[in-house]
């Protein structure tokens, strides 16, 4: 695997053969904790997205089949609005999900194949939390457009944000 960047507790993994981009991190708090926050929006808009981003929607319902709605606004006022089904809930454990498009009238029955589905893992590291967030594309194109976009650097923005917030707590 070819590592993109590295630091002592997190990396970010793309594999030149495989749509997939690997994200891990150890966090410093228990993983019944780091479960609730990436499943209550309340906790959630605190540190997802990179510096300066906030989120005037935030709707969760966290269950498979379950919708996640989420609209960042960035500080020149832009917003980027997406849409995610949940496909399997397994507290503390693993949350998978998956992109769906925006208008839920496209997809009253069925689901168009997706263009990304997102496993992040809970791992217990001896009281702290080890996340792997595991995001397959439907293929190496349109992972590499993802990485050359800063996908993998805003998931890091986040998790940095989530290391700030967690000493709040």
């Amino acid at each position: 695997m070819e590592r993109e960047g590295k630091m002592t507790d997190q990396t970010i993994d793309i594999p030149s053969d495989d749509p997939v981009i690997v994200i891990t991190r150890t966090f410093d708090a228990p993983r019944a904790l780091m479960f609730k926050l990436f499943t209550d929006p309340y906790h959630l808009v605190r540190f997802w997205g990179p510096e300066g981003s906030s989120y005037p929607v935030c709707e969760m319902d966290v269950r498979p089949g379950g919708q996640w709605r989420l609209t960042m606004r960035f500080a020149d006022g832009s917003e980027y609005p997406t849409n995610s089904v949940y496909l399997e809930i397994a507290p503390p454990e693993r949350i998978v999900y998956r992109d769906a498009p925006l208008d839920r009238s496209q997809w009253q029955d069925t689901l168009p194949p997706p263009n990304m589905v997102t496993t992040i893992l809970f791992e217990d590291a001896g009281g702290k939390t080890r996340i792997v967030a595991n995001i397959r594309a439907n293929s190496v194109a349109a992972r590499d457009m993802a990485v050359k976009m800063g996908f993998g650097q805003m998931v890091m923005a986040s998790y940095a944000r989530l290391d700030a917030y967690l000493r709040t707590l």
